[in-house]
């Protein structure tokens, strides 16, 4: 896409969004392509979204909050000096646009997802890292924000235990929800016999190649492990849709239903992280 399509596509998403009940949205203008975007031209992007779409929110009566970030996720830490600069600005034109501020702001706290399992800095030197995150959660709460980082999934307690008690106020676990919900599944189809349906899910899944992005440069991960990180980038497909009408059709006479099933195994991975972070509250 040029910049004119790629800036309404996402607009469009960000209206789905609001129109569709999100209370939080997180923009992210950094990328282009393959590369980073030049960070002029990146910061006029997200001013750009934000205004926008803050505006059709007020104008449908939406209430939303938003979250800001400035680059892929990466294994160490932001530099708190550069991170200061670069936030000071994005505030200072939200302000003179006379936009609200953003909830939290993302950095990089030295978490990082590969595959099934974090390979982010803050295993290997989690005091290094964890001063580190104290000044970043420090420069955002003095502009009025609130720090959250991305790539937390898969973190053992002492790691979590690293980011809250540094200031971390949120953490984004979506791939490991997924990853559980697929899992959950395919326990289903395997307990009920479903072994067709299970194999063409798997081929979905694997054939969607949404598995990429998550693969370590000298991954060793089979076919079957590729499809379970891909599983729930499939679960909108009008193939995966028939594919769960059959499992449904199978636990018809069970008491528990599928989707029941699948919720309690998602809600079980939230409530793991819910022990060590608490809503805002005006988010509750």
């Amino acid at each position: 896409m040029d910049e004119t399509a790629a800036m309404s596509s996402c607009l469009r998403s960000f209206i789905q969004d609001l129109d569709s009940s999100f209370d939080l949205l997180h923009i992210d203008t950094s990328v282009e392509g393959s590369v980073s975007a030049e960070a002029g031209t990146a910061l006029d992007r997200l001013i750009s979204l934000y205004g926008q779409t803050h505006a059709y929110a007020t104008a449908h009566g939406h209430e939303v909050l938003f979250e800001i970030g400035f680059e892929d996720q990466s294994a160490d830490t932001n530099d708190p000096s550069v991170f200061q600069s670069q936030l000071a600005e994005v505030f200072l034109r939200l302000r003179s646009a006379g936009l609200p501020l953003p909830t939290f702001v993302v950095a990089q706290t030295a978490t990082k997802v590969r595959e099934t399992r974090n390979c982010g800095a803050i295993l290997l030197a989690p005091s290094a890292v964890g001063h580190a995150i104290r000044d970043l959660a420090g420069i955002c709460t003095s502009l009025g924000s609130a720090l959250k980082s991305h790539n937390a999934d898969y973190l053992p307690a002492s790691s979590l235990q690293t980011l809250e008690r540094n200031g971390v106020s949120a953490v984004n676990v979506a791939p490991e929800l997924g990853v559980a919900e697929t899992r959950a599944l395919i326990t289903l189809m395997t307990t009920a016999g479903l072994k067709h349906q299970r194999d063409d899910f798997l081929a979905l899944a694997l054939e969607s190649g949404a598995w990429a992005k998550w693969m370590g440069p000298d991954t060793s991960a089979g076919d079957e492990h590729r499809a379970v990180v891909a599983g729930h980038y499939v679960f909108g497909s009008e193939e995966f849709t028939e594919i769960k009408k059959q499992v449904e059709y199978a636990y018809r006479h069970d008491a528990v239903t599928v989707d029941g099933y699948l919720r309690r195994a998602v809600t079980a991975v939230i409530e793991r992280y819910l022990r060590y972070f608490v809503a805002p509250a005006h988010l509750t």
